[in-house]
């Protein structure tokens, strides 16, 4: 029954990234609360890097191949960099930190929503924190929009190159989870059956973004994020 829902979640998280621009924020602490990060991690890192693979092999020419380099080499520095951390403070205490992290990411954009763009100072440093919010819980998202936004404003530029930066980082995450013995018979298993809620995430944040009111729709998910960084934190104090 945990499984199910595990599945579950994959699919709401493909599905609101499909129709809002964003997922793994939302996906990753339900996921840790359902099967724990051993499993959540190495199985969503596979999805997103099959979700940004399926929309850059048809979008590739709108890359902007520049910001994408800058990115890529700015985060992955914070991917290793996650590596080194998770080796040496404990778990638990990192999870406390995700889960004080999520609720902040919630609070800030429920009830004050960005008015006005960041400083490039502010920018820079959000991209470094991305890099290593992506190599410890594959939650980078939130923080790259801070950069990514306001260096690439055109839209479907955008959604390209971020799908691009997120193929390139979820390859090399999961190479350091194969070469680190951290993916198993299970997870590759896991891995597979996922495939099924991906596709029908996309499909259905794809219909379900013409047919609603996207500020309302990210008020709710927002509630939801508050609500599972709460119980994050909470399970592991």
């Amino acid at each position: 029954m945990v499984e199910v829902l595990f599945y579950l979640v994959i699919l709401f998280g493909v599905f609101l990234q499909a129709s809002v621009g964003f997922g793994t924020v939302v996906t990753m602490p339900l996921g840790i609360l359902l099967m724990g990060l051993g499993v959540t991690k190495p199985v969503v890192s596979f999805i997103a890097l099959l979700t940004g693979l399926t929309v850059l092999i048809t979008e590739y020419k709108y890359i902007n191949w520049r910001e994408l380099a800058k990115m890529a080499g700015v985060m992955l520095v914070g991917v290793l960099a996650a590596q080194w951390i998770a080796g040496r403070v404990k778990m638990n205490f990192l999870l406390v930190i995700y889960g004080a992290v999520v609720i902040g990411i919630g609070v800030k954009k429920l009830f004050w929503p960005a008015t006005k763009p960041a400083s490039k100072a502010v920018q820079n440093l959000a991209l470094a924190v991305a890099g290593i919010m992506q190599g410890l819980f594959v939650s980078g998202g939130s923080f790259l929009a801070v950069y990514a936004v306001e260096r690439i404003p055109e839209k479907q530029e955008l959604r390209a190159t971020n799908n691009a930066l997120w193929a390139i980082l979820n390859t090399v995450m999961l190479a350091l989870n194969f070469a680190g013995g951290q993916v198993d018979k299970k997870l590759l298993t896991m891995g597979a059956i996922a495939i099924i809620p991906m596709f029908l995430g996309t499909w259905l944040g794809g219909v379900f973004a013409h047919r609603i009111k996207q500020q309302t729709f990210l008020k709710i998910v927002y509630v939801i994020l508050i609500a599972s960084g709460v119980v994050l934190l909470i399970s592991n104090l």
